[in-house]
């Protein structure tokens, strides 16, 4: 394993948005853990073995350390243990029974054990009972210790012991299993966000094309019994008919443009051509100059939502889009002008259209107006600040009753490290007490203790500081210096603050060097005691010196260890918001396409046969009707296609799309010649070479002025091929000159392991042709 996972690019912060980094952090916490609490048995059974106990009692208090130990890593420490059951319970009771039933044969030895049982309370018991009991703990540890060995110093300095231990162990244990939780709940984060997104374009939809579709359907009915009637009146809802079916297919591909995620200057284009597509004249006055990545983000999130909103209104002549910044904060002025010089936007506060853009304003913490002017123009306002927040603002999921949100796990981790280091720099001033009784030298290292423990909370484990900068390595020489200079003031073997330094230099130094100067600071821990231990008894220095290797080598992981484990819960969180915010934009992309491709093909058809009925209802009236018939069940299909978007479930038919396709084809005059040789398909098969001939028919009509187009779906072994053939190209089409349709159909096909290919093969001939494998059916026949 690799134990160079710290936090540690160049810039400070912890490396967990890649592949490897959520999986190195899970287990560094692990790895942590362990050899902390594997140094806090070590503690122990050195002063078992000092006190003079048989072999057998010995290898007793090994068992018992080993099962107080395992408890708490493998039981208590694993993420997957569920810590609200009676298992829980029953194991909480075996701990207290190894933490206190040993103590009277073990006595001094042993007095510094049930700190795991106050660890493991806080993490099994509700917070009610838990700190009451987490006391109760600490406090049975000052008494116990007032009966085997009583002084005052020792009774306090056993009560901080076990208070900073308790909370250490419940600390790295709870921090352990929240760096698991929140990376395993990283999905559970998108499925929530993007379930809130589609709930939100699906009310786009419904406000841009439900009303428009839901009409047609009628009116074709209507027209149809008004049609031998007065034909002169069906032909005037006809036109109406007509206007609202473009405009519905112009809406489509704004939609399309608007919610595809492209940056701020691709943004402006697309706002641009649309717009243009829809005749209408825009200015933009755009200076994007010293605006930050996100806030450029955000301003094409505004921008797309705004400019959407004010299309759902009166229709418009003029556009004008005005950038504007005034120190901390950037603003965005769309100024609209109706084509009838009325205001055509609702009133602040009225309208879906108007919610959904507070919403995302308000999650990018800014603000947002909507006026009608007395000239009939309306104007938007928005202002943003500079560093503005991530559009989206997904709701983070519930993970279970006992779980913590990120926010508040962030918050807890915080407050361990500051109880946890003030609990450490207690004990390292009350460690001074047993070296000397000198009051001045007391003082004098009281006095150096305080400015180490403020530099570590002010910077070294404080969240977001950028630690491996030329500031980091010039402060981590001053706390070494802090923690060094009095050991050789008062010439005493003091050990407690040297783990700050060890520490911090894991925290800030790139991995190679920060092992190798944490190993160099344990080491010293011996220098000090074989410099200076000359002071203590004989008897007791090796115990004094392995315990206090022990000490020096648990305080720097807990530093390092808590402080690390706070960060990364805070990376984590980040890491989830943008895994969120890729869900998103998949969602996006997802509702885009299918947006084009159900919906795309039907709208040109309602265009293009109410456009040829409208010319044939004074002079056939029975053809006209057969047209009209059409339009109506194609406008009924167009709408449940809206809400089989919406829904985002859809299965299309093949051979529905080919008959749809070759009416389409005939209505524009083309000579249609279909080869359907393709026997029953797999529904996901159908489905994507139904949505190919939906797209390719509709590049036909639109780009094409040929005579004749060619259709084959036929099977070849295990695959399915689908040919569509056609004239009238006049110059080769570049990928960009069919629009995201070529693309959609690409990324569909590629999804089943097809190919799509679209080539120009000269005399005005455009060939598209779609490969696809069968995932499951009969061995069709050999191709010829």
């Amino acid at each position: 394993m690799d134990l160079t996972a710290v936090p540690g690019r160049a810039d400070g912060s912890d490396d967990t948005s890649n592949g490897r980094g959520p999986l190195l952090a899970l287990r560094m916490a692990r790895v942590i853990v362990a050899v902390v609490f594997c140094g806090f048995g070590g503690t122990a059974l050195l002063w078992v073995l000092e006190s003079g106990k048989r072999p057998g009692e010995v290898v007793l208090a090994a068992a018992c350390l080993c099962g107080l130990l395992s408890l708490q890593y493998f039981y208590f420490g694993n993420p997957a243990t569920n810590l609200r059951s009676p298992p829980a319970y029953a194991m909480l009771a075996v701990q207290a029974c190894l933490a206190y039933l040993p103590l009277p044969l073990f006595g001094q030895a042993w007095v510094s054990q049930p700190p795991f049982l106050a660890g493991s309370v806080l993490l099994v018991l509700p917070p009610r009972v838990a700190w009451p009991m987490y006391a109760g703990v600490v406090a049975s540890t000052g008494f116990t210790q007032s009966i085997v060995d009583f002084s005052w110093l020792n009774v306090g300095y056993i009560v901080v012991n076990s208070a900073t231990a308790g909370l250490f162990v419940y600390g790295l244990t709870r921090l352990a299993r929240l760096v698991t939780a929140l990376h395993e709940a990283r999905g559970e984060l998108a499925k929530t966000a993007v379930a809130h997104e589609r709930l939100r374009l699906a009310r786009d939809l419904h406000d841009l094309l439900g009303s428009s579709l839901s009409a047609i359907a009628p009116k074709v009915e209507l027209i149809l019994q008004r049609l031998r009637r007065d034909p002169e009146r069906a032909r005037q809802e006809l036109s109406e008919i007509l206007r609202v079916s473009r405009r519905a297919l112009a809406d489509v591909r704004s939609m399309v443009r608007l919610y595809q995620e492209n940056p701020l200057g691709d943004e402006t284009g697309a706002l641009a051509s649309m717009l243009a597509e829809s005749n209408v004249e825009l200015r933009m006055d755009l200076d994007l100059r010293g605006l930050p990545p996100r806030t450029r983000s955000a301003l094409a999130a505004v921008l797309r939502e705004g400019v959407a909103y004010l299309l759902r209104h009166r229709p418009m002549e003029h556009c004008e889009i005005v950038l504007g910044r005034e120190g901390d904060t950037v603003s965005v002025d769309i100024i609209k002008e109706a084509a009838d010089g009325r205001a055509g936007a609702a009133p602040t506060g009225e309208g879906r259209g108007f919610d959904e853009l507070s919403a995302t304003v308000s999650r990018l913490a800014g603000e947002v107006s909507v006026e009608a002017e007395t000239d009939g123009r309306v104007r938007l306002h928005v202002t943003l600040p500079v560093a503005a927040r991530s559009p989206q603002g997904p709701a983070e999921p519930a993970e279970g009753p006992r779980a913590f949100t990120p926010h508040v796990a962030t918050r807890l981790a915080g407050a361990l490290v500051v109880a946890v280091l003030c609990g450490l720099s207690l004990q390292a001033a009350g460690r001074l007490g047993y070296e000397t009784q000198n009051v001045g030298d007391i003082a004098l290292g009281t006095a150096y203790v305080i400015p180490v423990l403020v530099l570590q909370l002010a910077y070294f484990s404080r969240p977001g500081a950028r630690l491996r900068s030329p500031v980091g390595y010039l402060l981590l020489g001053l706390q070494a210096l802090l923690v060094y200079v009095p050991l050789l003031q008062l010439q005493l073997p003091w050990t407690g603050l040297q783990g700050f330094v060890a520490g911090s230099a894991l925290l800030v130094l790139r991995p190679a060097l920060g092992w190798s100067v944490f190993v160099a600071v344990v080491a010293s821990v011996a220098w000090v005691q074989i410099g200076y231990g000359d002071v203590l008894p004989p008897h007791i220095r090796p115990r004094h010196l392995g315990q206090n290797i022990l000490i020096t080598l648990d305080m720097g992981l807990i530093v390092y260890g808590l402080t690390w484990m706070a960060r990364t819960v805070r990376q984590l969180r980040a890491v989830r918001q943008e895994l969120a915010q890729a869900a998103l934009a998949e969602t996006r992309l997802r509702f885009v396409r299918d947006l084009h491709d159900l919906l795309g093909l039907s709208l040109s058809a309602i265009a293009l046969k109410c456009d040829l009925a409208h010319r044939l209802i004074l002079r056939d009236a029975a053809r006209a009707r057969a047209e009209l018939e059409k339009v109506r069940d194609v406008s009924r299909r167009a709408l449940a296609d809206v809400r089989s978007v919406a829904s985002g479930y859809h299965e299309m038919s093949l051979e529905e799309e080919c008959g749809t396709a070759q009416s389409l084809l005939a209505t524009a005059e083309l000579d249609v010649r279909m080869d359907l040789r393709y026997g029953d398909l797999p529904p996901e098969v159908a489905t994507v070479l139904a949505t190919v001939l939906r797209e390719g028919v509709t590049n036909v009509l639109r780009h094409s002025k040929g005579t004749f187009c060619e259709i084959t779906v036929r099977t070849y072994g295990d695959e399915v091929r689908l040919h569509i053939v056609n004239d009238g190209v006049t110059e080769s089409p570049e990928e960009d000159h069919w629009g995201s349709g070529i693309r959609n159909m690409s990324d569909r096909v590629a999804a089943l392991g097809g190919v799509l290919t679209a080539e120009f093969e000269g005399g005005g001939r455009f060939r598209l042709s779609a490969r696809v494998p069968l995932l499951s059916r009969e061995p069709p026949a050999t191709p010829p």
